[in-house]
């Protein structure tokens, strides 16, 4: 099995997994309601070992590897996991032992008692600043993140750490003489049937661990039902025994005095998993990316995603999704109506209505300061085409009501390739430009107007919210 293959059989229906298509047709309806906060990429739903639905949003698709952010962090509690078992660590291993020389002497002391579950557990009491690279990127990022001192006592105080588990990262690499990825790939990733992923490493070489991995969401499907069925896959266990019931239960309060029985984030803390309301567990990542279990009802949700909002994701996916399970069973026309909305999801290519006029070639910088765009230039570039370039980055190219692809000509932070989709077209008079990124959430949804040498544009996207930009062309 490759990466380029399913993993699982598909019930004929909803129904037949016991899940109402009238509820998934609910569920996709608050979905389209909520666009302007939340867009899925992709959506995989399993029960009882099938795939319940398929959703996919064109242009995205769910075998194409995807930025997966944080939840990175549960396979690298997965690892975590392996080296216990083959003896390499313990959970008790000391960070101040393992990574002695990068422990700055003044430390030592204070840091001796942080061991390997601390750091799983976001329960070390490291000072929250260290949670961030050095300020010189390329020095060492672990002995930056162990230069801090020591605020709380292990697991008096929950606090969310990334550069916590890049430590994780770091003494699974000490200990097993291997990247986090690379020790994975024989143990996790080829068995699941998951062609080797790109992870991004530190200036160390070592996986940033919390974050960084790309797989798509067919393979967080495969993960978590690996997951839901205690490590065995296919009939072998996979995982280490114990390790997911040790990693998905309650470790640490993380509520820190403020409990809510509605707060996703509140409901307790594993190994680099999320305990959620009603009982479910899962790992996840900035932006919505998704790995749910729901041992309950015996299902496995894994979602890639684009949003501001991963309240309102999860809001919508307990209030309209689960609800579906156990449901009235749909009608014959609500089986059909569901099955044909699933299959014709997407985000729409810019249309054009012929409007257009000489596109205004050059330069524009914002009137004032914006964190978003230092500026935004505009060309021709042949029939049909136009290219955009946001300050000093590459220039995307733009086909005419319809993407254009363009592969690996630019890169992520850490030097991963991106593939990027442009299209334009021209609305009453204005310039409609979306640029997508099938690996990342990385949407930019811009409308340009003119008027002379002022530019006014309004956006969409993580990286450029809405409201109205106006900008003034630079000299040549």
């Amino acid at each position: 099995m490759t990466g380029n293959e399913r993993a699982f059989v598909a019930w004929a229906s909803p129904e037949e997994a016991g899940v109402s298509s009238a509820g998934l047709l609910r569920f996709l309806d608050e979905v389209e309601n909520n666009r302007d906060r939340l867009q899925f990429h992709s959506l995989v739903l399993l029960r009882h070992g099938k795939t319940v639905c398929r959703l996919n949003w064109a242009p995205y698709d769910d075998l194409t590897p995807h930025a997966l952010f944080s939840l990175s962090k549960s396979f690298c509690s997965a690892a975590a996991g392996f080296a216990v078992a083959e003896g390499l660590l313990s959970w008790d291993s000391p960070v101040a032992e393992v990574l002695a020389e990068d422990v700055p002497d003044e430390n030592r002391e204070e840091l001796a008692d942080i061991t390997l579950e601390h750091l799983l557990c976001m329960g070390s009491g490291l000072d929250p600043a260290s949670d961030c690279p050095p300020a010189d990127f390329h020095s060492s990022w672990a002995r930056h993140v162990l230069s801090h001192h020591v605020l709380h006592k292990p697991m008096e105080h929950f606090h969310y750490n990334t550069f916590g588990t890049y430590l994780v990262s770091c003494m699974l690499q000490k200990a097993t003489g291997r990247t986090v990825r690379d020790y994975l790939m024989p143990r996790l990733f080829t068995p699941l049937g998951i062609e080797k992923p790109d992870w991004a490493e530190s200036p160390q070489g070592v996986s940033c661990g919390g974050f960084g991995l790309r797989l798509p969401a067919e393979a967080i499907a495969r993960f978590g039902q690996c997951l839901l069925q205690r490590g065995v896959w296919q009939g072998r266990q996979v995982l280490p025994e114990g390790w997911v019931e040790r990693a998905s239960r309650c470790h640490i309060d993380n509520s820190n005095g403020h409990p809510d029985p509605d707060n996703e984030w509140n409901q307790g803390y594993g190994y680099q998993f999320w305990r959620c309301t009603e009982g479910r567990w899962r790992g996840d990542g900035a932006h919505g990316q998704v790995c749910m279990v729901d041992e309950k009802n015996d299902a496995v949700l894994a979602a890639t995603c684009e949003t501001t909002d991963m309240g309102l994701e999860f809001s919508l996916i307990r209030r309209f999704l689960f609800p579906a399970f156990d449901a009235a069973p749909g009608t014959r026309a609500e089986q059909e109506a569901f099955r044909k909305r699933a299959e014709g999801l997407g985000y729409p290519v810019p249309t054009d209505d012929g409007s257009g006029v000489p596109l205004p070639e050059g330069t524009f910088a914002p009137r004032q300061e914006n964190r978003y765009f230092s500026s935004v230039t505009l060309k021709q570039a042949g029939e049909g085409f136009i290219t955009i370039a946001l300050g000093e980055g590459e220039a995307v190219l733009l086909g005419r009501g319809a993407w254009h692809r363009t592969e690996g000509t630019d890169s992520d932070a850490f030097g991963l390739p991106m593939t990027l989709l442009g299209a334009y077209g021209w609305e009453q008079g204005k310039l409609h430009a979306v640029v997508r990124c099938p690996q990342d959430p990385l949407t930019l949804d811009l409308r340009i107007r003119w008027e002379g040498d002022r530019m006014f544009m309004a956006g969409y996207g993580i990286d450029a919210p809405g409201g109205q930009l106006e900008l003034i062309r630079k000299p040549e």
